[in-house]
């Protein structure tokens, strides 16, 4: 399956490139050039192999004529592969968390998910399992997150024998 994901890059993405306009990372030269280049990306293997189309900055040295990427390329990928199976990504999963006022720990606690996955996820390293996603949009609503905070307080009490 191919899919063509146009993933917007932001001014921040652009801004964040400009480290290495500093100096090359491996013959120290000033001025390295950014350009935007589709690049195509290969996930999976075998039946459910899938090849995702981005937009990626590519950054090169004149001096040593490398070319090389960055975290925001990584980001760009994750991004697609997270539109891709239809889940929120990283940040998407970290505004929510914030957007309830919770601390990592709090959210996990609350969700019953474990706290170095939650941060997994929220680092762009794995990608969350369609049930957790469900789970995390649910958790969008403030009703239903307060309903869930009833529950877990009621687990909690202690229970007549």
């Amino acid at each position: 399956m191919e899919r063509n994901l146009r993933t917007n890059i932001t001014p921040e993405a652009t801004q964040s490139t400009a480290t290495y306009r500093d100096a090359c990372p491996r013959c120290g030269a000033k001025g390295v050039s950014t350009t935007i280049q589709e690049e195509d990306y290969i996930y999976g293997t075998g039946e459910s192999e899938v090849k995702l189309r981005v937009e990626i900055p590519i950054h090169e040295c004149k001096q040593c004529e490398i070319q090389f990427t960055d975290w925001v390329a990584a980001e760009i990928k994750h991004n697609a592969l997270c539109q891709h199976f239809g889940v929120l990504n990283p940040t998407q999963i970290q505004q929510l968390r914030k957007k309830h006022r919770m601390s990592r720990k709090a959210f996990a606690g609350l969700t019953g998910l474990d706290e170095a996955y939650l941060k997994k996820l929220e680092n762009g390293i794995n990608i969350q399992k369609i049930a957790h996603d469900r789970l995390l949009r649910l958790l969008d609503d403030p009703a239903i997150l307060n309903q869930l905070r009833q529950i877990v307080e009621d687990i909690k009490k202690p229970t007549l024998p």
